[in-house]
């Protein structure tokens, strides 16, 4: 095999595996079998008579060969995407895209469940995955393409990142009907109660704001379940009689279903703009702008999904 023979399947399999430095993980990505991932990389090798990638601890390293020409692929693809693009109506009943959007649980839930429920029948090929990345690897991972979205408040994220509003998020409490806060809505009773804490750290999210705050007029010794999810707070609070502090758009209607009941917290707690991020590549892309645009007019009119 030459160089003349690789056409755009075997571009697009190089960029995958320059982006995830894993032939499972590229194969993945680009929803093929391994098997078929594997063999595209040894034509690429016999084409372009090179390694392009060595095997190192936790992954693949590229040669410098195939760092040199990371930068030309990309720009072809790009190129065929707009060229693909160029003179046709966007039509999301066609379109076969997975985006990847990343967020804290609750971020993930509102964005994915509300795309899909809005476009299962217009866009029935179209699929949605959410995931969890900590501060340092939410812009690289939107400059490199690997994700598509972040939705919530990051303030972080700002150098080459768009941003747009979606709803204003506010705290409440939640415990079960007969917990003495809820009971009496008193101070002495929340700061005396046993607390389930969600904590933000690593995330860079705003509600390290309030875990900070939270921390502050709670007695350590009272806090005895920590944990880095939302939802898992939430759960953990109906399970064990515990009471926590979450923001409360998103969850207050699940804690209704729960059994839990709500309350304003004993002190003002700032509230934050949650958001949706994306990189400049993006901001021209038919299909991300359908994306962006969907969860704008779902989310900024009604935050529960449809």
């Amino acid at each position: 095999m030459n160089i003349d023979d690789l056409d755009f399947r075997h571009l697009r399999l190089l960029d995958a595996l320059l982006r995830k430095r894993s032939v499972s993980e590229a194969a993945r990505y680009l929803d093929i079998p391994q098997p078929t991932a594997s063999h595209g990389l040894a034509r690429l090798r016999e084409a372009l008579d090179d390694r392009l990638f060595v095997r190192v601890r936790g992954g693949m390293e590229p040669t410098p060969k195939a760092r040199a020409i990371a930068e030309e692929v990309d720009q072809l693809l790009r190129l065929r995407q707009r060229l693909v693009e160029a003179g046709l109506e966007f039509n999301p009943a066609t379109l076969k895209r997975e985006f990847v959007i990343a967020g804290s649980d609750v971020g993930q839930f509102i964005a994915t469940s509300t795309l899909y429920s809005r476009h299962r029948q217009d866009a029935p090929t179209v699929r949605f995955r959410g995931i969890t990345l900590n501060a340092d690897e939410m812009f690289d991972s939107l400059e490199s393409g690997d994700i598509d979205l972040v939705i919530g408040p990051f303030p972080q994220l700002v150098a080459g990142i768009h941003m747009q509003g979606l709803y204003e998020e506010r705290y409440r409490c939640f415990a079960a009907p007969d917990h003495p806060y809820m009971v009496s809505g008193e101070y002495a009773d929340f700061v005396g109660a046993d607390h389930v804490l969600a904590s933000a750290r690593g995330l860079a999210h705003a509600h390290l704001e309030v875990e900070q705050r939270l921390l502050g007029i709670i007695d350590p010794a009272q806090v005895h379940v920590i944990t880095g999810s939302f939802l898992v707070a939430l759960l953990t609070a109906r399970q064990t009689g515990l009471i926590v502090t979450l923001p409360g758009r998103i969850l207050e209607p699940l804690a209704r279903e729960l059994g839990l009941a709500s309350a304003e917290p004993p002190t003002p707690l700032k509230g934050f703009e949650v958001n949706q991020y994306w990189h400049a590549r993006n901001h021209q892309d038919p299909a991300h702008k359908w994306l962006r645009r969907s969860l704008y007019e779902a989310l900024s009119s009604a935050v529960s999904p449809s």
